[in-house]
């Protein structure tokens, strides 16, 4: 019987070829969907005979209660998911449901050009990877705000931002947790209020939490009246984005740090949007793509991770033609030619050079952490 953990790489080329492989991820964006249908599923069939099913989500939490309920109906094999994008809390609950096909990141060749030493890729939310989940792509959280109302000279501290915030009521707003856009925020509200991140990297502590919460209540208590609407009510992301482009609002924010780029390209955003980073730095996370138990075609998967992270893809998803995402590879460990090859690609006119977000990046808290901060927030903000 084919064990894909202990077959050669070319026995598992082989075992995938003619084979489909079924990928479930988050369906709602456009461009995220027709880049995995024509960019990876394209070359996949070209090479390796894999036909690509993408699953659309609206929640990635669907397609772990997926894997949950085969488990419960006791189907431990030929699952009906191969591969899943999947990241922090959704992750921990298959890791430690010993719901994950793994470890298996060693078997990827492509694996020589992860830096597994880095935190942010031997991390998610605090659960260790353990080889259990394979990088995708690399995201940095950005402040995006318009140059003609707010200057060259935008806020870079959370004091600076307060004080503008005050001089300048209504042009301000954040989205609502849960959102993890809007909790990138609190989070690193928090940081700010401890001064590091390091407190809140490990499991939860209550007397750390009672110590910083109350400042990153006052702070966001202080400036909910001079926010977009008084504080009333808080945009989801997408209107956020719209509000900034038709001048309702000064700032945004996102994970995508290319984001302002596209969009002006687009003609979403008017050309003065630019993007920053605090002085205090701001959270960078990876993308991950996990293996289900029970997955029916585990070695069309590691194909496909192993696509994921080969340099000419990772490559490609940093041009802003194509994604502008961050690579989840360390650029160190390509060739000369493809290093050149990354250095030709122009990144847009609001986009922070790598080596400016590279310097501000910040882990990650810890899923316990998120937890108790969100619903700190729910408790002491929103219901206040």
């Amino acid at each position: 019987m084919f064990d894909p953990s202990t077959a050669s790489w070319d026995e598992i080329v082989a075992a995938a070829e003619g084979t489909t492989v079924t990928w479930a991820l988050w369906g709602g964006s456009d461009l995220i969907n027709t880049h995995v249908d024509e960019a990876v599923g394209g070359p996949l069939a070209e090479r390796y005979g894999l036909t690509l099913n993408r699953v659309p989500l609206e929640n990635t939490a669907d397609a772990v209660n997926k894997v949950l309920s085969e488990k419960a109906a006791g189907l431990d094999s030929g699952g009906s998911v191969d591969l899943i994008w999947i990241n922090g809390e959704n992750f921990r609950t298959l890791k430690e449901g010993d719901l994950l096909f793994g470890p298996f990141t060693q078997i990827l060749p492509n694996s020589e050009y992860v830096d597994e030493s880095n935190p942010a890729v031997g991390f998610d939310f605090g659960v260790p990877t353990d080889g259990y989940e394979s990088p995708w792509a690399s995201f940095q959280w950005v402040f995006e705000y318009n140059s003609a109302n707010v200057g060259d000279n935008p806020p870079t501290n959370y004091e600076d931002l307060r004080a503008w915030i005050e001089a300048n009521p209504g042009r301000f707003t954040y989205p609502a947790p849960p959102n993890h856009v809007g909790m990138g925020f609190v989070r690193q509200l928090f940081y700010w209020a401890a001064g590091s991140p390091d407190a809140f990297l490990g499991e939860f502590d209550q007397a750390v939490y009672d110590e910083y919460a109350p400042v990153v209540w006052e702070y966001l208590n202080g400036i909910e009246p001079y926010l977009w609407r008084e504080g009333a009510t808080y945009p989801e992301l997408a209107a956020m984005a719209n509000l900034l482009a038709n001048q309702e609002i000064d700032f945004a924010m996102e994970y995508d740090s290319s984001r302002a780029s596209t969009y002006i390209r687009q003609g979403i955003y008017p050309d003065t949007i630019r993007t920053l980073v605090f002085d205090t730095g701001t959270i960078a996370n990876v993308s991950y793509v996990a293996i289900p138990y029970n997955a029916g075609n585990v070695a069309g998967a590691l194909v496909l991770a192993n696509f994921l992270l080969s340099p000419e893809y990772q490559i490609a998803i940093t041009d802003p033609e194509v994604l502008g995402w961050k690579m989840a590879i360390d650029p160190t460990r390509l060739s000369a030619e493809e290093q050149a090859q990354l250095a030709a690609i122009e990144q847009g006119v609001a986009t922070l050079p790598a080596d400016v977000l590279s310097a501000a990046a910040l882990p990650e808290s810890s899923v316990e952490w998120v937890d108790a901060m969100q619903t700190g927030w729910e408790e002491n903000v929103l219901k206040n």
